[in-house]
């Protein structure tokens, strides 16, 4: 691991000591823990923003937040949903927390608490929810295979969101999705205990590619490149797949033994329940119920570091290492309020809560101000493009009339000179 600006964030099944924490990945050491809090569940530990780590009680309707420089959770702010979490997302700028509440999707407003939208679209209860990267998608899996793609902007304004894709592929419950880093144009990956992964394109509603292994998969995760696919098992085995030279056909059939496009990593004896890539693609992190985080030079297939726990692992990811996560005192770029469990259609009045560097607030009186420097800059840079494109054209013109005149005097020379020489 050679990239100094990302921690490792874990947490497991038993909060014995601590709920959640963060190690160093080149040393292996625990920078900070997060306490007071019961256990968490699966898929439900997320940063909000660079301010807050959010995470979904195991068997409560609650959800603790904790300040990514303190060891307790954020005091008198008591985050209630309407019932026990199986899947929690975030959007990357915390704008919008999204919960999965068995069938059902909840999607809140951070920084007034509002309940935008709650609607069922799954049969059964969702395992998971994921954002791509630039928070406009949200996908989500559940046990009844089927996966759905939502506009963040529908379902936060629309009572009747539709999706902007579904897929049925899988025939068994969805364990994991990932979004590539590509923003909205990142594909989407998912696994399955019917033993395939699958790549998608949510926009345009096509599966791209299917890849059928020999054990059922558990936790999916691509580099930052998108040029491997990584996928975890229930038997304990990590796969890499190079979508650098994918099959000619959509269906793929990936055997584990005598397979030289696949790479095998070995060191778990409990199912994957976690993947992910350092941003310098040299490193990979799996989590596994055995209890055991093992920290993976890509390349050599060898495991660099071992991060262990007492109990099998819930969640593990890298993330940034922002400032707050050492800052004596906490710098948040978001305020966070109190969930509502049921949405208010009468309420249209909105009240968000807006957080300033310390600058001087004056400017905001100077309307008309700001208007007249606004307009007279684009104006002076209207006639500055015209007075250079009008420069260009006359160039141009010059140019043309001295082609045509060269032009002119080789027809007379050449071609005017042989026809009368030929007659």
């Amino acid at each position: 691991m050679r990239c100094p600006h990302e921690v490792v964030v874990t947490c497991d099944s038993s909060s014995e000591n601590w709920s959640a924490a963060t190690w160093d990945p080149c040393t292996g050491s625990m920078l900070s823990t997060y306490k007071h809090a019961s256990a968490l569940g699966h898929h439900s530990l997320q940063l909000l923003n660079d301010s807050y780590l959010i995470g979904s009680n195991a068997t409560k309707p609650i959800l603790h937040l904790w300040p990514l420089n303190s060891q307790t959770p954020v005091p008198n702010l008591r985050l209630s949903t309407p019932g026990r979490t199986t899947a929690l997302a975030c959007t990357p700028n915390g704008s919008y927390i999204v919960a999965a509440i068995s069938e059902k999707i909840y999607v809140w407003q951070t920084c007034n608490g509002q309940l935008f939208n709650s609607f069922a679209r799954h049969y059964q209860s969702i395992t998971c929810l994921e954002f791509n990267k630039d928070g406009s998608c949200l996908a989500s899996g559940a046990e009844d295979g089927l996966i759905f793609a939502w506009s963040l902007s529908q379902i936060a304004s629309e009572k009747e969101a539709k999706p902007i894709s579904s897929f049925s592929h899988h025939s068994l419950p969805v364990k994991d999705l990932y979004f590539g880093q590509v923003g909205s144009f990142g594909r989407l990956c998912s696994v399955s205990l019917d033993r395939s992964a699958r790549i998608y394109d949510v926009y345009a509603g096509q599966l791209l590619l299917t890849l059928v292994f020999d054990v059922p998969l558990i936790s999916v995760c691509m580099d930052i490149m998108e040029n491997e696919l990584f996928v975890g098992s229930s038997t304990g085995v990590v796969i890499k797949c190079n979508l650098r030279d994918p099959p000619r056909g959509i269906e793929h059939h990936v055997p584990l033994n005598g397979n030289d496009k696949i790479t095998v990593y070995k060191g778990h004896e409990g199912s994957i329940t976690a993947l992910s890539v350092s941003v310098d693609c040299i490193t990979l992190l799996s989590g596994s119920s055995d209890g055991m985080v093992h920290l993976w030079d890509i390349p050599s297939c060898q495991i660099i570091l071992t991060l262990k726990h007492k109990a099998p692992i819930v969640s593990a990811f890298f993330a940034t290492s922002f400032e707050n996560f050492t800052a004596n005192n906490l710098k948040p770029s978001l305020q966070v309020k109190p969930l509502q469990k049921v949405s208010d259609p009468g309420n249209k009045n909105t009240l968000i809560e807006i957080i300033r560097t310390n600058e001087d607030d004056s400017w905001i009186l100077e309307f008309d101000s700001q208007v007249e420097a606004s307009t007279t800059a684009a104006s002076d840079s209207s006639a500055n493009d015209y007075d250079f494109k009008r420069e260009d054209a006359l160039k141009e013109i010059q140019r043309l009339k001295k082609v045509n005149a060269e032009m002119y005097q080789y027809i007379a020379k050449n071609i005017l000179e042989s026809n009368e020489t030929s007659t």
